[in-house]
This record gives structure tokens, sequence and C-alpha cells, in this order.
């Protein structure tokens, strides 16, 4: 922790999937930039699979993953954990819009628009999807969360989304009654603690903040791995 005190550069390199919202990650390499300002941290937006790869090459400190198993690849931890509530947005004025909750089995004639095979997103809608036993129909998937939503927004189709997204976009947000769809997320590194000591103070920082989806309905912090 003293090394970590005496911070006066480093490089620390994060990697984060795209429809992250558990943690404003903005303002939280903000505030960190204000205690260690000589400290560069390259910020990278992949899929899953790009992001774990990166971790366990060294090409990445850490990463905001969700993962497509349950436990993390050999030699990766998780440092934190949170789980978010998905929820189904659509078109304003969409019949779903007004009813305001629904079924995943009601759902089956409805277009979607989805992300591209590989995201994390795109894995737990599959499985939320493959469990309810829905067949969707995909009219559009995208590999960019603002050109989805704006799909979503011209009545191409409804779609899955983090409720945060969907309330920041303005769009209706469907709860969905049952089964209550949600997706893990998790922090992650190699080793139990970042050798790298400007990646310990990342982290340090990171674990340490206080979750974007504490004071909300749609996230929650769980208890981090072993």
């Amino acid at each position: 922790m003293a090394a970590v005190a005496g911070l006066a550069a480093g490089r620390v390199a994060i990697g984060t999937i795209q429809t992250l919202t558990c943690v404003g990650l903005p303002a939280e390499l903000a505030a960190f930039h204000q205690d260690f300002p000589g400290i560069q941290v390259p910020v990278r937006d992949a899929t899953v699979s790009e992001l774990t790869e990166a971790l366990r090459a060294g090409e990445l400190d850490l990463a905001y993953l969700a993962p497509d198993a349950r436990e993390l690849p050999e030699g990766l931890t998780a440092y934190a954990t949170w789980h978010e509530e998905l929820v189904l947005i659509t078109a304003p004025g969409h019949p779903l819009a007004r009813a305001g909750r629904t079924l995943i089995k009601d759902l089956a004639e409805e277009p979607f628009v989805d992300f591209r095979a590989g995201t994390g997103l795109e894995t737990a809608v599959r499985r939320l999807a493959a469990h309810c036993g829905l067949e969707r129909r995909i009219t559009c998937d995208v590999t960019q969360a603002g050109l989805l939503v704006e799909l979503v927004r011209a009545g191409i189709g409804v779609a899955f989304v983090p409720r945060p997204i969907g309330e920041r976009a303005g769009l209706p947000c469907v709860t969905i009654r049952q089964p209550e769809p949600g997706r893990t997320v998790v922090l992650a590194g190699r080793g139990a603690r970042p050798r790298n000591p400007a990646a310990g103070a990342l982290l340090d920082h990171l674990t340490g903040a206080v979750p974007v989806a504490a004071g909300l309905p749609g996230g929650r912090r769980l208890p981090a791995g072993p």
C-alpha cells in the first residue's frame, strides 16, 4: 500500500464491455486521475472473449466482463461482482410500453434488435430466450449500444438491455415478470492482486467506489468470488 500511495507515474490498461452500467467508469477514471495524475489509463471496449484473452495475455491489467460461464478461465480472478436487471425497451407508444410489464412467453411475435454474437449482453439474452423457449425473430443486429437504442426508438424492434440504458435513452422500460432476467458483471484481473502497482491503485479505487446501481432498482453488488 505504501508503494501505491507514492505512485507518481505508471500505466494501467483497463477493458470494458460496451454496455457497462453498474459502474460509472468515466467518472471513476476522472476521480482516479485527480489522485494519480501521472498514471496513464488506456481503455479498451471489446467483446467478452476479446477482453478475456487480452487479460490472460497481459495486454490488459483489469477488465469489466459479463462472463459466459459461471467460472472465469484459469488464472483470472473476480475482484468484484454485480447483478444487473435486464428490461425490455420499446418504441414510445408500443402496446407493451402501456402495459409496463410482460412475460417472456408473450414476446414470440415481437421483432427484436440485438447485439452481435460475442458480447456479454447478447450471451445473457440468448441464454434467457433459450431457457424460456422463446425463438426470437431478429430484424437487426448491431455492435453499438447507441445504434441499438435508436433502432428501437424508430420502431424496428424491441430489445433487452440493462435498465439504466433504457432510462437514459428515455425509452419505455418494460419489466419482465417471469423469470426475472439479469446478467452478472465482474471486475477481473490476474491473480489475487495485480503485480503492476498502478493497476493495484486503480483496483483499490474501483472496488472502493459506490456502485452506480446501488441506489437504483436495476442492479446490486454481490460478494466477490474467492
